[in-house]
């Protein structure tokens, strides 16, 4: 072939090319086409084994699970704010501080006019008059008396333990000889009476045979006599011997018969006394029983009651030596100068004096603002330099409000030494008093003055601190003991507190119990830091009262926050309404869900969707669109077939298959109710329930059809 021939018409390539371009376009047109009506007309779902769970949500917003509202106990000009919107604060960490100085002023002020009223209290201080030391001897010599008695009464007590203990062991221990004796002899009874018994049917054996043998003796003289008279001739001589024998065998046979019945009547009474004996023997044993079990319930409650005696003898010897001490110290503590009013109004002026120190003390504490729980600091009202006012602290927790009112801790700072301080706050002072010796206690604190001659306490009303009471020391001179009662400290109080110059905030006091709302607490403006709890958010949303049936308190729960691109957090039921609201006429029940996870992203007032799974069960299950009239359409050996089947738990897309299909078999779905092209028909995979249609014909989300 020349090169002329082997060249081909380049149109007949276009138009080959031409050609093979429209068959590939009208084959991907049919397939396409053909493809697209089988996706719409028929759709199918393989059985497998899986999870399907039954859920109920519903939407709300976060918030956190408590806010507070912190201010100052009292007013001032601002002078730090130590922390900013957004930061973190632990509980006691300092928020912030306002002027002290007028504070720290009264503060010293005060403190040196303690010292002088110290000082005045020491050269007024007297020892115990004659007749107080007479009472005091006679005081010590009852104490003395008392411990001797109740020593006496212990050893008696014991004596008398260790006598009933030994008469009740002895006691049992008779009652258990008792019973086994008792035991022994009901044993011997019953065999002497069983013998009895054998003997008589022993006897009536004997007695029966007798008779039989009579009977059969009868018998023989019966047929004799028959055989006498039947000869011819008859001998008379041999029939009268004959009847003889008869009459004799006979009178034998009733003889026997009558000791027959006899016997059985002697039987009969044998075995009668045999049941009575029985019965009679286990009561006796059943008696000495009881006698044992009162004898040891008798020796328990002995010990028990020796036990208790002996305790309670002990506790009054202890109670009393403990007195006998106390009277000896407070002896130690009287022996002081007798008592003039000149000691009586130094007393007054130190309690004056104290009251106004402790006053002054509370106040410079509340220049301080300290946080009372951990959170984070979400709005601050006032700048540096600004006057705030003091209201003490509320706080809301879980949209309940709990009504506290608290306010600074003031024990914090009171860490001075004052001259012969009698009181501190929330911290222990030591004073130099020089003379006295007052001790006390405020919020928590004590406090001791110096060394020298007298005794005497702190006294008068005080803020910030707890109580205050007066300890001894010995010397000479007079003692009195001045109350004194603080409020705040730590101690209850119900946010506020009278003294003799005035009404002051308490410090770090809380009043917790109050009336609880049914709405959330909300910061008001007057809140000077607003803290939020971002530890542990909650979501509230309403339940139907058709899906509230099985929800309860500690059922685990997903939260999804839409505004975090839909992230799902684990939470937890903590609280389902009893009681409901109705809008529109439709009825829902609150349950507030704790979310157990955080995230940096968080934020309250987000929106969010709480779901909870309140059913779930594992098994073989298929699309719940399947089912139709408790039967499927099931592909078998290239055939569609309906094949009934029993249904379990149905989830929100799948529902549970008990019988009638087998895993791997394909199921029918009905045909999708969207146009236009669906995918390429492929079959899903059963899970779990949720989730829904996905690309590709099924494909779905979250342990739906897989796609």
């Amino acid at each position: 072939m020349t090169s002329a021939q082997r060249r081909t018409p380049r149109w007949l390539i276009i138009s080959l090319g031409v050609l093979c371009v429209a068959a590939i376009v009208v084959a991907i047109t049919t397939v396409g086409q053909a493809s697209s009506a089988t996706a719409q007309s028929r759709r199918t779902a393989t059985v497998a084994q899986g999870v399907v769970q039954q859920t109920v949500s519903g939407s709300g917003t976060l918030k956190p699970a408590a806010n507070m509202s912190v201010n100052f106990a009292s007013g001032g000009t601002l002078t730090h704010v130590l922390v900013s919107v957004g930061d973190k604060v632990k509980a006691g960490q300092l928020l912030a501080e306002i002027n002290p100085s007028s504070a720290q002023s009264s503060l010293r002020s005060a403190e040196i006019s303690l010292s002088t009223a110290q000082a005045s209290y020491q050269d007024a201080v007297k020892g115990l008059t004659p007749a107080e030391g007479r009472q005091a001897e006679v005081g010590a010599s009852q104490a003395k008396a008392a411990v001797n008695s109740a020593r006496q009464t212990l050893r008696q007590d014991q004596q008398t333990a260790k006598s009933e203990e030994t008469s009740a062991r002895a006691s049992l221990s008779q009652a258990e000889v008792s019973l086994r004796n008792t035991e022994r002899s009901v044993a011997v009874e019953a065999t002497s009476q069983q013998d009895v018994v054998n003997q008589d049917m022993s006897q009536r054996g004997t007695d029966e045979r007798a008779l039989a043998e009579a009977k059969a003796q009868v018998e023989e003289a019966r047929n004799l006599l028959a055989a006498e008279r039947s000869k011819a001739p008859v001998s008379e001589q041999k029939v009268s011997s004959a009847e003889s024998k008869l009459s004799s065998a006979e009178a034998t046979v009733r003889s026997d018969e009558t000791k027959v019945s006899q016997d059985g009547f002697t039987i009969l009474t044998a075995q009668n006394n045999q049941a009575a004996g029985t019965a009679k023997g286990q009561q006796s044993i059943d008696s000495a029983r009881n006698a044992v079990t009162n004898a040891k319930h008798a020796k328990s409650a002995t010990t028990l009651k020796s036990e208790q005696t002996i305790a309670q003898a002990r506790t009054n010897l202890t109670s009393a030596e403990l007195s006998a001490q106390a009277t000896l110290a407070s002896n130690e503590v009287k022996a002081a100068p007798p008592k003039t009013s000149t000691v009586v109004t130094a007393e007054n002026n130190v309690k004056s004096a104290l009251m106004t120190v402790e006053k002054a003390r509370q106040a410079l504490a509340q220049t301080k603002l300290y946080a009372p729980a951990e959170g984070v600091v979400a709005s601050i009202k006032n700048a540096v330099g600004e006057s705030v006012s003091g209201s003490g602290t509320e706080t809301s927790s879980g949209g309940v409000s709990s009504g506290a009112a608290t306010g600074t801790s003031a024990g914090a700072s009171a860490s001075s030494a004052s001259p012969g301080a009698g009181a501190s706050t929330g911290a222990t002072v030591t004073g130099t008093g020089g003379g006295t010796t007052g001790k006390g206690s405020a919020g928590g604190g004590t406090a001791a003055g110096g060394g020298g001659t007298g005794a005497g306490s702190a006294g008068g009303t005080s803020t910030g601190g707890g109580s205050t009471t007066g300890a001894s020391s010995s010397g000479t001179g007079t003692f009195q003991t001045i109350a004194n009662t603080s409020t705040g400290g730590g101690a209850t109080s119900t946010g506020g507190a009278s003294s003799a110059a005035g009404s002051a905030k308490t410090g770090s006091a809380s009043t917790t119990g109050g009336e609880s709302s049914t709405s959330s607490s909300t910061s008001t403006s007057s809140a000077f830091i607003e803290l939020v709890d971002v530890q542990g958010y909650q979501v509230v949303v309403p339940l139907s009262e058709s899906e509230i049936g099985n929800v309860n308190v500690g059922q685990i729960a997903t939260v999804t926050v839409e505004a975090l691109e839909g992230r799902k957090f684990a939470a937890r039921v903590v609280g389902v309404a009893v009681l409901s609201t109705s809008t529109s006429g439709a009825v829902s029940y609150n349950v507030t869900f704790q979310l157990e996870q955080t995230g940096s992203g968080l934020k309250p007032g987000m929106s969010a969707t709480a779901e909870v799974v309140v059913k779930q069960a594992e098994g073989l299950n298929v699309p719940t669109s399947a089912i139709t009239a408790g039967s499927v359409t099931v592909e078998r050996g290239g055939k569609q077939v309906r094949q009934a089947v029993t249904t379990g738990l149905a989830g929100n897309s799948s529902t549970i298959v008990l019988s009638g299909l087998k895993a791997g078999e394909t199921v029918l779905l009905p045909a999708a109710k969207t146009t236009g092209t669906t995918g390429t028909g492929q079959t899903p995979k059963l899970g779990g329930a949720g989730g829904g249609l996905g690309g590709g014909g099924f494909g779905g989300g979250g342990g739906g059809f897989g796609g």
